[in-house]
């Protein structure tokens, strides 16, 4: 019985769905305007994630707003919201085919070490266009598998 469980066990692998995948086409050229930080996460990780020969060009604007939503009696503030805003927009052979604007957000409660906030914030922009960076994938996967349905 044991070794029968043992074998289960093992069999049954667990991989996140997104981990490792690649995508089948590939970005000829991604402009970036608006927060660095932003665009180098996302830029990073739509380069690592595709190969291909079916070529996109992207256009990346990002707008990063931090603003106080609770203040405690002393005015001090006492919670914050991050929003990130990215608006993309998808063309192949120069014509435009695709545009979206994504919006995240989330509040975070303030630090008393400012170092501490800064770091905190920093993580949450990160984990932010991670998600921001697998929803341009998964958008233009989509267009991509379009194009070669209809010219099928």
């Amino acid at each position: 019985k044991i070794l029968f469980l043992l074998f289960i066990l093992q069999a049954c692998s667990y991989e996140p769905i997104l981990a490792k995948r690649n995508y089948d086409f590939n970005f000829g050229a991604i402009n970036t305007s608006g927060d660095a930080t932003i665009n180098k996460t996302i830029k990073d990780k739509l380069i690592s994630r595709t190969s291909g020969n079916n070529k996109f060009d992207l256009l990346l604007k990002s707008k990063k707003n931090r603003e106080i939503v609770s203040s405690d009696t002393k005015g001090d503030p006492k919670i914050y919201s991050l929003i990130i805003i990215v608006e993309y927009f998808v063309s192949k052979g120069g014509k435009d085919i695709y545009q979206n604007k994504i919006i995240k957000q989330t509040t975070y409660n303030n630090l008393s070490d400012k170092y501490e906030l800064s770091q905190y914030e920093e993580g949450i922009i990160k984990n932010l266009s991670d998600i921001l960076s697998n929803e341009i994938l998964f958008s233009v996967k989509t267009i991509s598998e379009w194009l070669k349905n209809t010219l099928n």
